[in-house]
């Protein structure tokens, strides 16, 4: 029974070893730093994400406040170059940017043949008129919302297309 007793002693005044410990502090520090870089990365992921759809929302009531204010208004009156200006607080880091760009569209072609080769006139003179009705009846407008993060400049933009309803379908070539 004494045998018993001492080895009981002995072991429990036993400890771990140094390499034991070595190991141990090894995994923990391979757990932790797997921890703080997976954190990290979502932490950025996250601001990344929070200012795209900011963005993305500031732009959206930029293109709808745009299309209010340009309903209805012939081309003419539309603003000729690139308006720009800062969102008001809290959103001052972001700028915005309209533009209204005119759209130039290519010839319709006419059935994969070349003028003059059996053509009729008629088609000619249609596809030739539509080309020049929508060159005149339509804009791009585009609203890009802009902020810096780090070094760069990150932007976002959306593209819709005004109509001039007032623009006259003519005949004349």
């Amino acid at each position: 029974m004494r045998r018993l007793l001492r080895g009981a002693k002995r072991s429990a005044q036993g400890g771990f070893t140094l390499l034991e410990v070595m190991i141990a502090m090894t995994i923990m520090t391979l757990a932790f730093s797997y921890i703080y870089t997976s954190q990290s990365q979502n932490i950025v992921l996250v601001t990344k994400t929070k200012e795209l759809n900011t963005a993305g929302w500031l732009a959206h009531n930029k293109m709808i406040e745009s299309e209010h204010l340009y309903e209805g208004k012939p081309f003419g009156e539309l603003p000729k170059g690139p308006e720009i200006e800062k969102f008001k607080e809290p959103y001052e880091r972001f700028t915005w940017k309209r533009e209204v760009k005119e759209v130039k569209f290519p010839d319709l072609p006419m059935g994969g043949q070349k003028e003059g080769e059996g053509v009729q006139e008629a088609v000619r003179i249609l596809a030739k008129t539509l080309t020049k009705y929508l060159n005149s009846a339509l804009r791009e407008m585009v609203v890009t919302v802009t902020w810096q993060r780090g070094d760069g400049e990150v932007n976002v933009r959306l593209s819709t297309y005004l109509i001039d309803l007032g623009a006259e379908f003519n005949f004349s070539i």
